[in-house]
């Protein structure tokens, strides 16, 4: 089989028209580039150039292979490009796991960003407010709410994440002033019986007494914009929800943190490693909406208990 690269002399002589000026643009001498075409004519049996006061013209075969060489060479400068990273964009599917009201009140804007820097990347969102088993590949990367993530994953804290109590402005006014223990709750249900919101309400209700018991936070704000009863809600979800109000400052006890989490060997991977850096990014962005500390008018219309 002939040497590929007798294609890319034969397509620089047809284009120079001269052995000098192909030997110039190939970086050899003219004598290397009178070989490989004399040898190339030689073995296919084919004359390619015709040889006309100083000049090669290319014979009918010898343009057929100038086209084949000067495709081989543009093919072989973009292939070379990509690799060395000017051209190689992260391509692929990336799964990301969160809460269902993480994934409607904090992500869409950031997987609007992620797509604009790396089109080539196609982002799966899972919502499951059980934490996904990262290590079987349940998911790329995860953003959780947790004080303590897996020691098996690797990540970053965006922060605090902070909760406090909301009610409608129009289940407030129709309540009035009153204790804690005497309004309408609505809460998680028992899937996530063991969250600190439930065992934070314990000390003022009994869960039984709870009047609504929901399986999300956005389920549980929904009903409390509603005018249903009063909940415990991430700041990011009731401080930017227009018809609820915050009856006091974020409750210390249910202060837990935001993480965005992936397994080690994922993150050299480099289309997980794009998308977790830009969840990373723009989630510090928004530390002042999970840590509660938002200008916001606080409505102090119930007695604590």
């Amino acid at each position: 089989m002939n040497d590929l690269n007798d294609l890319i002399y034969v397509a620089t002589v047809a284009k120079t028209g001269t052995l000098s000026g192909a030997a110039r643009e190939l970086q050899v001498n003219h004598a290397t580039v009178f070989r490989r075409i004399a040898e190339f004519e030689k073995d296919m049996g084919v004359r390619l150039f015709e040889r006309t006061t100083g000049r090669y013209v290319a014979t009918a075969a010898g343009e057929e292979l100038a086209i084949a060489g000067t495709q081989m060479a543009l093919t072989a400068e973009r292939s070379l490009i990509k690799v060395a990273g000017r051209d190689l964009r992260p391509s692929g599917l990336v799964r990301i796991t969160t809460t269902d009201s993480v994934a409607l009140k904090l992500l869409n804007p950031i997987l609007k960003e992620c797509r604009a820097r790396y089109p080539e990347i196609t982002l799966e969102i899972g919502i499951d407010n059980k934490m996904a088993d990262l290590a079987k590949r349940d998911a790329d990367i995860a953003v959780r709410p947790t004080l303590k993530p897996p020691d098996y994953l690797v990540g970053k804290s965006i922060g605090m994440l902070s909760f406090s109590i909301y009610g409608s402005i129009d289940y407030l006014m129709m309540t009035g002033v009153k204790p804690l223990a005497e309004h309408t709750w609505i809460a998680l249900d028992d899937t996530q019986e063991r969250h600190r919101s439930l065992v934070w309400l314990q000390k003022i209700t009994a869960l039984e007494q709870v009047a609504y018991r929901m399986h999300g936070f956005s389920s549980v704000a929904s009903a409390c914009e509603d005018g249903l009863g009063l909940a415990v809600l991430p700041c990011f979800v009731g401080d930017n929800a227009p018809s609820l109000q915050r009856l006091q400052k974020p409750v210390p006890e249910l202060a837990s943190e935001l993480w965005v989490l992936t397994h080690p060997d994922l993150i050299k991977a480099a289309r997980i490693k794009a998308v977790f850096q830009v969840f990373q990014q723009e989630l510090i962005k928004l530390k002042n909406s999970l840590q509660g500390t938002q200008t916001r008018k606080i409505n102090p219309v119930v007695e604590t208990y």
